[in-house]
Formats: C-alpha cells, structure tokens, sequence
C-alpha cells in the first residue's frame, strides 16, 4: 500500500531568523514526523514551499510570489491528492492575520482533504475535528496575531522614539545605514572604497551612461556588489542597484524618516516630516549629486536605452523639417557606395517624402552649432562649474514644486480644514522657491554672458572624439531645449536651430561644401560676424550689396517669410 504523502511548509521572515536555526529546525521535525508514522515527505524541487523573508502578519506569503499561495494552487488542482498532510512548526506559519481571515483560511485547507500537523505542540488538525480542537486553533491564530500586532507596535514605536532623536539631536540610528557607511563607537564613518565606487557611478552617469552600461562596466572590473549574498545571490551589479545609488540622497547627507501607514487600500511605506540634512557623512557635493540627476533627465526625455561604443550627438535632437519626426542615424555599409547617414524614421516606414543626410556632414553642422550656442562649459571649468549651479537649483526648485504638490493634496484630503504647521510649511516652500528663482535668473545671465569669441579656440579645445565627450554636448544641447529640424535639398542641406522660444538661426550647407547661416536675431547676427562668417553669410545673398545693419534686417525679414511660407504650406 502506497504510504501517505506529506509536504512541509517552512517560513521566516527576518534576517535574524535566516542567519539563526529557524530552517533547519523546521525541516528536522518535519523529517522527525513523517519517520514516525510512516509518511513520505515529498523532497523534489518542485514540492518544496519555503517562504524566506515574507510576513505572515502582513499576508506577503499568500501572495502570487508566495510560496504557500503555490501549495493551496496545487490542492485546488489536485496536484497534491487528498489525505496528504501539511506540515509547519506552527499554526502562526500559516498566518499571524485577523482571526476571521486566518480562520477561513484554515479550514479551507481541511475541507480540500488536507490534513494540518504543527510539530511544536504535537498536534494533527483534520476535517473531522471537534469543537475543542476547533476552540484551540482559534486560540492559537488569535495568539499569533496579538503577538505580531503588539510586536509590531512596539517595533514602530521604538524607530519613532529613534527618528525623533534623529531628527531633534542628530543621533545616529545605529548599525541602520546606507552600504557606503559604517557605524563605528556611537558614531558614521565612510568606507572609503565604497565611497570610490560610488563617485565613479555618479562620474559615468554626468558622462552620459545608462544604468545598465554603468553596472557591466562595474562587473568587467571585478567589484563586488554592495550589500549581502541574501539581497543578491549573483553577487553582481544591475542597473536597479545603480538607480537606487544614484537616487540616494543619504550621499549628499539627507536622511528621511519613514513608516509604515495604512492609507485605506492597504500598508505603504510613507516619508514621515521633511528631511533631515547633514545626518549622514556626505560622499558628493550637492552639485555632484544633481548633475548626475540632471544627465539621467536628458536621458529620460529622450528616452534613450541603447549605447553604442560611438554616441550619436544627434540622438535626441534631430528632427525632420517635413514630419517633425526623429531623425534616427542608419549605416549603409562600407563607402565609396554605402556609408552613414540620418533618416527620418516616418520616411523609413514610407510615409515621409524626406531624404538622407549624410552624417559626416551633420557632424560638421553640430560643430558649428555649438559655437553659436552657450556651449562654452564644454571646454571651460568657469562656465561648467555655472551649469552644474544651475542644474542644482532647477533640481530644488523642482523638488518644492513637488513638495507643493504633496501639500495641495493633503489640504484637499483634509476637506479644508489646514492645520498651522501645514500652513507654516507652505510659507516656507514658497520664500525658498522666490529664492531660488532669483539664483536661476542670475545664473542664465551670467551663463549668457560667457560666449565663444575664437571659434578656432573652441573647436581646438572641443571633445567630439570621444564617447563622454560627445555624450556631454549631447546632454548639454537637450538642456537648452534645442531642437535641430534638418532637411535635404536639391543643391544643400538646411539644419534650422530652434529652442524653447522659437527659431534662433539656420545652417546650410551646399553641395560645394560651404556653410553659411541665417540668423533670427541681432545677438545671432553679432556671433555670426564675431566667429568670422560674416563672408558666409553675404555669400548666401551674393546679388545684394547691403550694409550691416540692413542685412540684419533684411536676415530678420527672410526668416519671417519662411516661417509665413511654411504656415501656408501647413495649411494647404
């Protein structure tokens, strides 16, 4: 006669409890059982259900990742026959919830035909139970609960009684800290190889790497993953592991307190008060840190993923002149025949009259462009180290607008009613945002102050060659706002540089291979002449012998009927 089978269900869910005995203690009386009364405990990979780090208390187990989720399937299907028998140490194993949720539960088990054995009371629950077996059970989830509920409570009122000393003294909260940092004698210290790794993340990320370029280039190089083998069994880097160390506001010395609160449609970790600053020992400065927010932005609005080992400055930026679709760059082979270029990507589907344009030359066109934008960061400290203030104080004014947001809500929720600590937080979000748009005005104006009067200099100084080089003045361009809508002609190709304000000025180059340019405006007209392409621009209007000012004048008024024209084209 076949014997019984049994099946064993182990769960924990601290990290203490796996460094501790709890499995192997588990899977010994489980073993110990089925000796006794002749049961087949089912070993196979398929039939083991362990539940490593998830709540009871909580219900994580009975999820659709949850293990003994995976067992009840089995039951229903009858994968796992009638008269077999569960095994758990005990009846909190199955659940620490409300007794009116674990109790159906339980009995739902022993109505499929299942019976229950918990090894640390010795005792068999079947479908034929009795009142008394029944009034046990009750006692022991409802014992579970309780002590789950009261652990919890305490639990959370210690961490509050921590935060609040966080928060009023700057006392550390103890072993509890990012992987970077150590707690050595009641006090942080950096782990100075940790720190290196992490400024190397941040340094490939402002260059213009993905999250997922940064974590193979730190597994090619052999370092090893923060945190432990349990969080990471692989031991190797992912590109959410960088995202979290780059969206870690611990490195510039923030920690915000946080808790566990039901908001209604269930328990969500939420942030409790504002931020405490300089809490942790910072590893970047605040210019650091948002420059790298600052690259992975442009990255995101361009929605950028793939990477190759020759960056696309375009990438982004182009557009066609006909569809406003993007301009995507192709390779047609080798040359004399084949070749690169930059197609607009509705033409590549068939729905889109535009022509190629060769790449080398739109890789001369964004050279000339950048000289006639505020590119200069690109080759000079001064003019960086304004951008990287100017990309903290967008990140901060975008933080309170968020923050604003948050606030807004919560009034609304509150029917309202406002509390005065709200309303004192909302004067001080506001007088910090005036602030800070005083700095950012101030910054566009000394940014704009710096132009590039050596167009020669600048070129000779300008990196286009290599991958974060040209990564840069990629990142750079999308933090303008410039859009370049290119077109191929007959005789020329048109490349017309427009920002967030409208049309700045047109690059075209012709089939004899000269540049020449319109300029939309007094300030475009002055760098076109200070650059020396002033002879450029008469060339493009060689019939017309003009003084300067009237050629101004005369640019200004063409641009105007280009842009009339395409408006009557638009509208045919």
């Amino acid at each position: 006669m076949e014997s019984r089978k049994a099946y064993s269900y182990i769960r924990f869910s601290s990290p203490d409890q796996a460094r501790g005995d709890s499995y192997r203690r588990q899977r010994a009386a489980a073993e110990a059982y089925c000796a006794a009364k002749g049961l087949e405990l089912v070993d196979s990979e398929e039939y083991r259900f362990f539940d490593k780090g998830r709540s009871a208390y909580k219900g994580e187990h009975l999820g659709d990742m949850g293990q003994l989720a995976r067992f009840l399937r089995h039951v229903r299907d009858e994968t796992i026959p009638k008269g077999s028998v569960l095994i758990v140490e005990s009846l909190d194993r199955l659940s620490r919830a409300e007794v009116w949720d674990a109790l159906p539960r339980f009995l739902d088990i022993l109505n499929q035909g299942i019976d229950i054995y918990t090894s640390s009371d010795d005792t068999l629950y079947t479908a034929k139970f009795d009142a008394q077996q029944l009034i046990l059970s009750i006692f022991n989830m409802s014992r579970a609960h309780n002590e789950s509920s009261l652990k919890a409570d305490r639990v959370g009122k210690v961490w509050r009684r921590k935060q609040d000393d966080a928060r009023e003294f700057g006392k550390a909260l103890g072993a509890a800290c990012p992987y970077w940092i150590r707690y050595v004698n009641g006090a942080y210290e950096l782990i100075p190889e940790r720190v290196k790794v992490v400024k190397d993340i941040f340094r490939l990320a402002e260059n213009g790497y993905g999250h997922r370029v940064i974590a193979k280039k730190l597994n090619e190089a052999g370092i090893p993953v923060f945190g432990s083998n349990r969080r990471n069994s692989t031991g190797l880097w992912g590109g959410s592991s960088c995202a979290k160390i780059l969206s870690n506001r611990a490195l510039i010395g923030e920690y915000q307190p946080t808790g566990l609160e039901d908001d209604g449609s269930g328990v969500k970790r939420t942030k409790r008060g504002e931020p405490v600053s300089n809490f942790f020992p910072a590893v970047l400065s605040e210019e650091e840190f948002y420059s790298a927010q600052a690259a992975r932005d442009s990255r995101r609005i361009s929605k950028s993923s793939k990477q190759s080992a020759d960056f696309n400055v375009w990438q982004g930026i182009a557009k066609c002149v006909k569809c406003g679709g993007p301009m995507h760059l192709v390779n047609k082979g080798a040359p004399p025949k084949g070749g690169k270029y930059l197609r607009c990507y509705v033409s590549s589907k068939g729905a889109c009259p535009s022509k190629l344009i060769r790449f080398d030359i739109c890789q001369i066109v964004f050279k000339e462009m950048l000289a006639k934008i505020n590119s200069i960061s690109l080759v000079k400290n001064t003019q960086s180290d304004l951008n990287r203030e100017l990309n903290t104080i967008n990140s901060k004014i975008g933080e309170i607008q968020n923050r604003q947001k948050e606030l807004k809500d919560q009034v609304l929720s509150m029917g309202g009613r406002i509390p005065s600590m709200l309303v004192s937080t909302m004067a001080v979000l506001e007088d910090k945002l005036a602030e800070y748009r005083v700095l950012q005005n101030k910054l566009h104006l000394d940014i704009g102050e710096q132009r590039i009067t050596s167009k020669d200099d600048f070129f000779a100084r300008l990196d286009l060659v290599s991958y974060e080089g040209r990564s840069r003045a990629n990142a750079l361009v999308k933090r303008l706002h410039i859009v370049v809508e290119m077109e191929r002609r007959e005789d020329d190709a048109v490349f017309r540089i427009r920002d967030a304000g409208g049309f700045l000025f047109s690059i075209i180059y012709d089939n004899d291979n000269h540049i020449s340019y319109w300029g939309n405006s007094k300030d475009a007209h002055a760098l076109i002449t200070a650059h020396g392409d002033e002879i450029a621009f008469l060339k493009s209007l060689p019939e017309l012998a003009v003084g300067e000012n009237d050629l101004f004048d005369l640019a200004r008024e063409v641009a105007g009927l280009e842009r009339l024209y395409k408006d009557i084209l638009s509208k045919k």
